[in-house]
C-alpha cells in the first residue's frame, strides 16, 4: 500500500485551535509529526486527542531530511532556499524513488507504538520551515511532464482560513525583526530624513511599471512602496512622546476612507464621480479646516506636476487660467483678445515664429549645462521653434479630435520649451518652480481678500478674480474701482 502523508499548512497569524473542518477531521484521525517543538497548535491538538510526535529538531530531522535529500545538499539545521532544493531534487516526486521510501519508513519509525503507520500528517514549521518541511513540500509537487508518480502519496491541506490582507502582518514583522536589536545594522541606522530619497525612487519605479504595462514588475515595485511605509511607521514608532506605529497609519486611512464616502457608508446620494470629488473635497476642506485651495499641495513635487495641480485646484473656484501667467493681461486685453482669457497676442507669437521659417540649425543645444551668456541667435532659433510648435499643436487641437494626438502634440511643445530655456541659461526646472510658487501666493492673497469682503469661500465669477488680483498690486488700503 502507497504510504500518504498529508502536509497541514497552518498560519501562524490565526489563533490556536482555530482550523478548518477538514483539518481537524484528519489530525483526530491519524498520527501527526512535526519537527516544529513550539508550533502554536500543539497544545489545541493534544487537548482535542490527536497524537502528536515532535521530532527532535537537531537529530531527528536532520537524519530524516538526509534520507529524502541528497548529502551534500543539506547544511545542517540551516533552512534551505528554494533554488538550492530545486537543483538537488527533481520536482514531481522530489526524491527519487527509494529516497522517497526511505523517508516514509523513517517517519512511521517515529511514530509512537501502536499509531496507525499507513497515513500520518505533517505540521511544517508556519513561520520558518525547516529542511525537512521543504523536502516534503518538494515531493507534493505535481510530477514533471514524462516523470511517473513517487513512491509516497504527499498532498497538502490548508488547515486554517485567513481574511484578506493577513500576510501584511508577516511584513510588518519582517520589518520589526529588522529594526530590532541583532536584526539589520544598516536598518537600524536609518532615518525619516535618509530613507526620503529611497521613496521617491521606489515610487517613480512604480510609475514607470504602470507606464510599462509590466504587472508583474508593477507588483514587486509596490512592495518595495509597501516597505517604505513600514519602514517609517516603525521608525515613528520608536519615538518615546509622540510616536506611532503602522496600526495607527493603517487605522487613520480606512477612518478617512469612510468619512469620505457618505454614499457609500452614509446615506448621501451622487449621480456620477463629479459629485464624488466635489464631497470628497468639500469634506477635506471641513477637515483640515484649510482657506485656501493651494493648502495642502505639496511643494516638493516636479515643478510640472506642482503647476497642474495648482491650475486645477484654482480651476474649482473659478480662476482664469491665464492669471498663473507673471504677465498676465488685463480684463480690458483679455476682452479685446477674444474673451477667452488667453494670452493676448499668443497667436501672433506663433505667428511670428512660422513666418520666420526657422527651424534651427541641427544639433543646436548650446554647450554642456546652463554656464556661459546666451547666444542670440541660438535663444532666435529656439523660440521660433516653439512659435511653430504651439501653432501647430493649437491647430491641430482645434480640429477633429480623432485626428489628434494630444499628448504627443504637447509633448513636443514642451520639449521644445526647455529647449527654449537651455538657449537661454535657464534653468527650466527652477523657472517654472517659481512661477507655480508665485502663482499659489497670489492665489491665496487672493483668497483672504475675497474674504475680508465678506465673500465667502468657493468659487466666484472671472471679473471678480481679476479684480482681486489686481488688487494685489496696489498700495495696501487703496480702493478697487
Amino acid at each position: 500500500m502507497t504510504p500518504r502523508i498529508t502536509i497541514v499548512l497552518t498560519s501562524p497569524r490565526v489563533a490556536p485551535g482555530v482550523l478548518t473542518a477538514p483539518a481537524w477531521d484528519l489530525l483526530r484521525r491519524v498520527p501527526v509529526l512535526t519537527a516544529a517543538p513550539r508550533h502554536p497548535q500543539l497544545d489545541a491538538l493534544r487537548a482535542a486527542g490527536a497524537i502528536v510526535t515532535v521530532l527532535d529538531a537537531d537529530a531527528d530531522a536532520d537524519a530524516l531530511a538526509a534520507a529524502a535529500l541528497p548529502g551534500d545538499a543539506l547544511l545542517g539545521d540551516a533552512l534551505l532556499g528554494d533554488a538550492l532544493l530545486g537543483d538537488a531534487v527533481p520536482a514531481g516526486g522530489g526524491a527519487s524513488g527509494p529516497d522517497a521510501v526511505a523517508l516514509a519508513a523513517r517517519l512511521r519509525a517515529a511514530l509512537p507504538a501502536g499509531a496507525p503507520a499507513d497515513e500520518l500528517a505533517w505540521l511544517p514549521d508556519p513561520a520558518a520551515p525547516t529542511a525537512l518541511d521543504r523536502a516534503l513540500e518538494l515531493l507534493a509537487r505535481p510530477p514533471a511532464q514524462g516523470q511517473g508518480r513517487a513512491p509516497v502519496h504527499v498532498d497538502v491541506l490548508v488547515g486554517t482560513a485567513e481574511l484578506p490582507g493577513s500576510a501584511l502582518l508577516d511584513a510588518v514583522a519582517v520589518m520589526d525583526r529588522l529594526r530590532s536589536p541583532g536584526g539589520c545594522p544598516w536598518d537600524a541606522e536609518q532615518t525619516h530624513a535618509s530613507l526620503a530619497p529611497y521613496l521617491v525612487e521606489e515610487t517613480y519605479e512604480a510609475y514607470q511599471a504602470i507606464e510599462d504595462g509590466d504587472l508583474t514588475e508593477l507588483r514587486e515595485e509596490l512592495g518595495d512602496v509597501l516597505m517604505q511605509v513600514l519602514f517609517h511607521a516603525r521608525i515613528a514608532a520608536e519615538r518615546a512622546d509622540d510616536g506611532w506605529d503602522v496600526d495607527d497609519v493603517a487605522a487613520g486611512l480606512a477612518a478617512k476612507l469612510i468619512r469620505r464616502h457618505p454614499h457609500v457608508f452614509g446615506d448621501v446620494v451622487v449621480d456620477g464621480a463629479a459629485n464624488v470629488v466635489a464631497n470628497w473635497d468639500a469634506i477635506k476642506a471641513v477637515e483640515k479646516g484649510r482657506s485656501s485651495v493651494t493648502q495642502g499641495v505639496p511643494l516638493s513635487q516636479p515643478a510640472l506636476s506642482l503647476a497642474a495641480k495648482l491650475l486645477k485646484r484654482s480651476a474649482g473656484i473659478g480662476v482664469p487660467a491665464d492669471l498663473a501667467l507673471t504677465h498676465a493681461p488685463t480684463a480690458t486685453s483679455a476682452s479685446a483678445a477674444g474673451g477667452t482669457g488667453g494670452v493676448a497676442g499668443a497667436s501672433e507669437v506663433a505667428a511670428g515664429g512660422e513666418s520666420a521659417g526657422v527651424d534651427g540649425p541641427a544639433g543646436v543645444d548650446g554647450p554642456a549645462g546652463m554656464d556661459g551668456p546666451a547666444g542670440v541667435d541660438e535663444v532666435a532659433a529656439a523660440g521660433a521653434r516653439v512659435g511653430s510648435t504651439a501653432a501647430a499643436a493649437v491647430r491641430a487641437m482645434a480640429g477633429p479630435a480623432a485626428d489628434v494626438d494630444a499628448e504627443e502634440l504637447l509633448g513636443d511643445l514642451l520639449v521644445a520649451v526647455v529647449a527654449l530655456a537651455r538657449a537661454g541659461r535657464v534653468d527650466p526646472e527652477q523657472a517654472l518652480r517659481r512661477a507655480s510658487r508665485r502663482f499659489r501666493d497670489r492665489l491665496a492673497a487672493a483668497e483672504d481678500a475675497a474674504l475680508v469682503d465678506g465673500t465667502s469661500a468657493g468659487p466666484l465669477p472671472a471679473a471678480r478674480w481679476r479684480e482681486l488680483w489686481v488688487a494685489q498690486e496696489r498700495p495696501r488700503g487703496a480702493a478697487v474701482t
